[in-house]
């Protein structure tokens, strides 16, 4: 997964908290799996 998506996720919880950690948790899931 790309960086860039991670940090979109991060700075979207500013303007919409739901959405910015919905995207920063399937990352982190995306990446564990990827393990």
């Amino acid at each position: 997964v790309p960086a860039h998506v991670e940090m979109m996720g991060f700075m979207g919880m500013g303007n919409n908290p739901m959405v910015g950690c919905t995207v920063a948790c399937a990352v982190a899931v995306a990446e564990a799996f990827k393990k």
